[in-house]
Parts: C-alpha cells; sequence; structure tokens
C-alpha cells in the first residue's frame, strides 16, 4: 500500500457515483478511510469483483492526515491553474483536467506519479490513446499483386 493519493472527481458523493467510479478506476489496492459511501456490504461484493485489496485503517491515523494535507496542497495548485477567475461558471468542465494533471504529476521522493504507485501504469495522454496503423509507407502494391496472383494460382494445385 502507497501513501499516495489518485484523485478521481465524483459527480455526487452517493454510493451510486462512488460505485462507478471505483468500476471504471480500480486500482489494485483500496484504502478506505471509514466514509459511509465507502463501507458496507455493496462496497466489499464489489472489492471482492474487482479482485482488489481492501485495507481499512482505524479512524485517526497521523500518517493519513498528512497524506491529506499534501493532497489538499497540491490540489489547490492544480485547479488554481485552471481555475483562476472567481467569476468562471464552467468549473465543471475543468475539473476533470486538473485531476488529470494531480494524478500525471511526479512525486519527487520517488520519481512516480500518484497514477503509477497506486494502479501501476502511467496516464497516457489523449493523442497517446489514438489507434495507430502499422504501416509508416504505402507498399508496394504491385508487387503484392503479383505474390497474391502467384499463390492464387498455386492454391488449386496444393488442393490436389
Amino acid at each position: 500500500m502507497t501513501r499516495y493519493a489518485v484523485a478521481v472527481s465524483v459527480k455526487q458523493h452517493t454510493v451510486e457515483s462512488v460505485t462507478a467510479i471505483l468500476v471504471k478506476q480500480s486500482p489494485n489496492l483500496r484504502s478506505c478511510d471509514g466514509a459511509s459511501a465507502l463501507s458496507g456490504l455493496a462496497i466489499e461484493t464489489l472489492v471482492a469483483w474487482l479482485q482488489a485489496e481492501r485495507i481499512t485503517p482505524v479512524p485517526y491515523r497521523p500518517r493519513m492526515i498528512g497524506l491529506v494535507e499534501r493532497f489538499h496542497c497540491a490540489w489547490k495548485d492544480m485547479v488554481s491553474i485552471y481555475i483562476h477567475l472567481d467569476a468562471q461558471t464552467s468549473r465543471d468542465d475543468w475539473i476533470d483536467w486538473a485531476v488529470y494533471a494531480y494524478n500525471c504529476g511526479w512525486y519527487s521522493t520517488v520519481q512516480l506519479s500518484p497514477n503509477e504507485l497506486n494502479m501501476d501504469r502511467r496516464l497516457r495522454a489523449p493523442n497517446e490513446q489514438l489507434r495507430r496503423t502499422s504501416f509508416t509507407e504505402v507498399p508496394n502494391l504491385s508487387a503484392y499483386h503479383r505474390q497474391l496472383l502467384a499463390e492464387m494460382k498455386s492454391s488449386p494445385e496444393c488442393t490436389e
């Protein structure tokens, strides 16, 4: 279990919203601090279904308090980058970008991002997720066509 937080934006603090996030973005190790949305039979079943390891600490842990304070400090910096005007009303549009920026940030002590520490993989930029073709240049179609015709002529001979 790492001591680093991964941020996820939730529209409402309900069991359904939390469950949807856990299904979409499931880390291998899950730490629960006793919140009512993260306890109960539904979450226990979900954790077993996702084959995750659930760790429930005691309510008071000084290390976790420090973790929350460090997270809040970094989170305030990320939000201030994207949402810097008091009159800005499109906060919902920018929260996901702030979450992505936080999860991509590197911790100087371990040289890894929160996503790498908790999910064992780095986040990919949206342009890296686009489908790439395997061809880097246009192949010679006439050579391919000749080879295809030769194989088509030899196939009846092979079947006999």
